[in-house]
């Protein structure tokens, strides 16, 4: 009986730990359109960047970059985004965008976008080439 009573004690705490680390979770979906003279773009890759290193920093390169997702044929990138990628602060967060040329420590800025975003939106951005 008593294994049984200390069993249970640590676990409860081990419950009650998951049931809050849950309701703490939050998720976004930012979609990014990459455009050539109005022509999407296939095959791309957009750099996600969070607030820390945005356009005008040292750190807007693609080697620091967050997330990376490559565009689909219909030259939309999908970022989908928990408190994992993300620090939210009062539910909310401002996360850069930034197509590059040439490689992760040299490269060549060739379109830019940022969004602030909530807990639970589904936002666009749209990169112009």
């Amino acid at each position: 009986m008593k294994k049984k009573v200390l069993i249970l004690s640590l676990l409860l705490p081990l419950f009650f730990l998951n049931s809050c680390v849950k309701l703490g979770f939050k998720e976004a979906t930012v979609k990014v359109k990459v455009t050539e003279f109005f022509i999407p773009q296939s095959g791309v890759t957009v750099c996600m960047f969070d607030e820390h290193k945005g356009p005008g920093t040292s750190f807007f390169e693609p080697i620091f970059a967050n997330k990376k997702v490559v565009t689909e044929d219909n030259g939309i990138a999908y970022f989908e985004l928990s408190s994992k990628d993300l620090s939210f602060v009062d539910s909310q967060t401002t996360v850069y965008f930034g197509v590059f040329a040439g490689s992760d420590t040299d490269a060549v800025v060739l379109g830019t976008g940022a969004i602030t975003i909530k807990d639970g939106e589904t936002k666009t951005v749209h990169i112009k080439l």
